[in-house]
């Protein structure tokens, strides 16, 4: 026989089957209504609000706009909803497989009993997405700086006595390179500077080696260049203080960093942007391959024509007298003359070859009296000769007032009453300041002030003598 609970035990499950509603009624009974309801509002109010990382997965958006998808990692996953006015102010682009991280609330969706999470605010964590947002606010505060202005950028040289390479020494990029320039330049002098092109630390090597490059004073130009990849393997060509180290740097910069479809902000800060490595070694080889070509044309035209001569002579020879032929006489001369049509051959190659080097060089160096560094320099130092100039002619004027004033205010010192009262003279005056020049004008009994060299006196005359006419007339 089975026990019923009793009293507000009534929630007890009865303990067989044999116990029917009729002989035990719980005291409460919740609906599913209920019951659901009860788990929401503890989810909600146990867990609230959270941020959640995890990938989209059975995303399905139907007409509604409202995006229905599947949080999950490794162990486990849950509903999500993203309803339509809060998807369209998000930045990412919702698509299976993307990692997220969603901020929101879990609920239970009653009408299923689901567990669901109702994200407010998505964030890509992997994937292109968040790249290219990271790019894009990268572009706009660096051409905000002015760092991608038309103006900024330099014309690559026609004629460059070195060029400078940046990248990897095991890429594709760099044997690229060497060929094109191999082929379009032979002789062209090439310094590379090896960096790693992708990873944490490849930004802080490029920067290093492109300011490394530069130190050689013959590099005119400098190629930046890698094969191609995906945007995470490009990205640290989009590093800020790369970007404004290539616009910084003193010669001007070739990029060439993977396809044509590829575009960094290197690419947006670069002189010329190349659409591959072989590309930007073919700008950089700039009037070399003309120069080169030109001379090849000329080596064949010489060969050409000594080949023609030397035929003419053999036939000639050949059409000769056999008498004349026969003696060794007649061969050796022959030979002579050959070797001398040889040798005037090559001096003609090494003078035409010599002629093209000169006019290269003169060129080269019509091309630097052209470059505005070089007048700009000859403009500083001809502003610094007459800023010195000015400055020694203030300098000398201001001595020369200086002296004037020194021998005015000696001359004047010297006609000072000071330096006659110092030799024993005295000034004389009445009470009411006037100057007493004359005995005749005092009286006995006249108080008088008397100035001296230091100090003064207050005197009284005692005695009036009026000097005779004959003293009268020096006076």
């Amino acid at each position: 026989m089975c026990s019923k609970s009793s009293g507000r035990s009534s929630r007890r499950i009865p303990a067989c089957g044999r116990c029917t509603l009729s002989s035990w009624v719980p005291d409460e009974v919740w609906t599913v209504s209920d019951l659901v309801g009860r788990v929401r509002e503890a989810v909600e109010a146990g867990v609230g609000t959270a941020w959640v990382r995890g990938e989209v997965r059975n995303l399905r958006i139907p007409s509604s706009g409202h995006a229905y998808f599947t949080l999950g990692d490794e162990a486990a996953q849950i509903r999500a909803v993203c309803f339509r006015s809060t998807l369209r102010l998000q930045a990412v682009d919702l698509a299976d497989g993307i990692e997220v991280l969603a901020w929101g609330r879990v609920s239970v969706y009653e009408p299923r009993g689901d567990l669901q999470f109702i994200a407010e605010i998505l964030e890509p964590l992997t994937g292109e997405g968040a790249l290219l947002r990271e790019f894009e606010a990268r572009k706009r505060r660096l051409a905000a700086e002015g760092w991608f202005a038309a103006d900024r950028k330099r014309p690559v040289p026609s004629l460059p006595r070195a060029v400078g390479v940046v990248t990897s020494l095991t890429g594709a990029a760099l044997r690229d390179v060497l060929q094109v320039l191999g082929r379009r330049a032979p002789g062209l002098r090439v310094v590379v500077a090896p960096s790693s092109v992708q990873g944490e630390s490849a930004a802080g090597e490029l920067r290093e080696a492109l300011g490394l490059v530069t130190t050689d004073p013959e590099v005119d130009v400098v190629l930046l260049v890698r094969g191609g990849g995906s945007l995470e393997d490009l990205w640290p060509f989009n590093d800020e203080d790369l970007v404004r180290a290539v616009a910084r740097c003193p010669v001007p910069v070739i990029t060439g960093v993977g396809h044509e479809t590829d575009v960094t902000l290197v690419d947006l800060a670069a002189d010329v942007r190349a659409p591959t490595p072989s590309a930007a070694a073919e700008l950089a080889a700039g009037e070399w391959a003309r120069w080169v070509e030109a001379l090849r044309a000329m080596e064949t035209r010489l060969h050409r024509a000594v080949r023609a001569r030397l035929g003419d002579l053999r036939a000639r020879l050949a059409a000769a007298d056999p008498r004349r032929r026969a003696p060794r006489s007649l061969v050796a001369r022959r030979r002579i003359e050959v070797d001398a049509l040889a040798d005037r051959a090559a001096a003609a190659l090494d003078r035409r070859v010599a002629e093209a080097r000169r006019s290269l060089a003169g060129f080269e160096v019509r091309l630097r009296g052209l470059d505005p560094r070089v007048r700009l320099a000859a403009w500083r130092e001809r502003q610094a000769h007459l800023e010195a100039r000015l400055h020694r002619a203030v300098r000398e004027a201001v001595a020369r007032r200086r002296a004037r004033l020194q021998a005015l205010s000696d001359r004047a010192e010297a006609l000072g009453p000071r330096r006659v009262l110092g030799r024993g003279y005295a000034v004389v005056r009445t009470p009411e300041g006037r100057v007493v020049r004359e005995a005749g004008t005092c009286s006995p009994g006249q108080p008088l002030e008397v100035t001296l060299a230091r100090g003064g006196l207050g005197v009284e005359v005692t005695r009036v003598s009026v000097p005779a006419e004959e003293d009268k007339r020096w006076t």
